[in-house]
C-alpha cells in the first residue's frame, strides 16, 4: 500500500480488515442503520426481527443464570473445603508445637539429670547412692532423669490414643 492508499483508509475500512470485534453481534446486520423510525417499527418483518432476538437474549439470560448457580455451588464447595483445610492446619500445627514442646522438656531432663546424676557419683568410689543420703545431687537428678522419660511414654501414649 502506498502512503495515499492509507490516507484513504476510513475507520470503517480499518475495522474491516482487522476482523469483527465479538461484541459486532450478527455479521449480516453490520452494516445496517442501528437507529430505527416509526416507519420501520410499523413493519411487521422488524417486529418479528426484534421479537426473536429479545426472545434469544431472554434464553441466554437464562443460560446464563444457570451458569451462575453452578458456579455460585463450586465456590461455596471450595469455600466450604478450604474451610476444612484450614481447620485440619491448625489443629496439626497445634500438635506440632505440643510435641516440640514434650520433646524439649524429654532432652532438657534427661540433659540435667544425667548432669546432676554425673555430678553425684564423680567422687564417690563405690557408685551406691544408696549409701549417701547426703548427696542430694544424685536423688535430683534420678528424679529429673526419670521425670524426662515418663514425659516421653506419656506423649507417645497420647499420641497412639489421639491416632486410633
Amino acid at each position: 500500500m502506498t502512503e495515499q492508499d492509507l490516507n484513504e483508509l476510513t475507520l470503517e475500512d480499518a475495522e474491516e480488515q482487522s476482523g469483527p470485534s465479538p461484541l459486532e453481534g450478527r455479521q449480516a446486520f453490520r452494516k445496517i442503520s442501528r437507529e430505527l423510525t416509526e416507519q420501520d417499527l410499523a413493519n411487521a418483518a422488524v417486529q418479528k426481527l426484534l421479537l426473536s432476538e429479545i426472545d434469544r437474549l431472554e434464553k441466554e439470560k437464562e443460560e446464563y443464570k444457570l451458569y451462575l448457580g453452578k458456579e455460585k455451588e463450586e465456590h461455596k464447595l471450595y469455600v466450604e473445603r478450604f474451610h476444612e483445610v484450614d481447620k485440619k492446619v491448625a489443629v496439626l500445627e497445634q500438635k506440632s508445637r505440643t510435641a516440640l514442646a514434650l520433646d524439649i522438656v524429654f532432652g532438657g531432663c534427661l540433659a540435667v539429670g544425667s548432669l546432676l546424676l554425673g555430678l553425684a557419683l564423680a567422687d564417690q568410689p563405690d557408685l551406691a547412692l544408696a549409701d549417701q543420703p547426703d548427696q542430694p545431687f544424685g536423688w535430683i537428678g534420678g528424679v529429673t532423669f526419670i521425670i524426662g522419660i515418663v514425659a516421653k511414654a506419656v506423649s507417645a501414649i497420647n499420641i497412639k490414643v489421639k491416632a486410633s
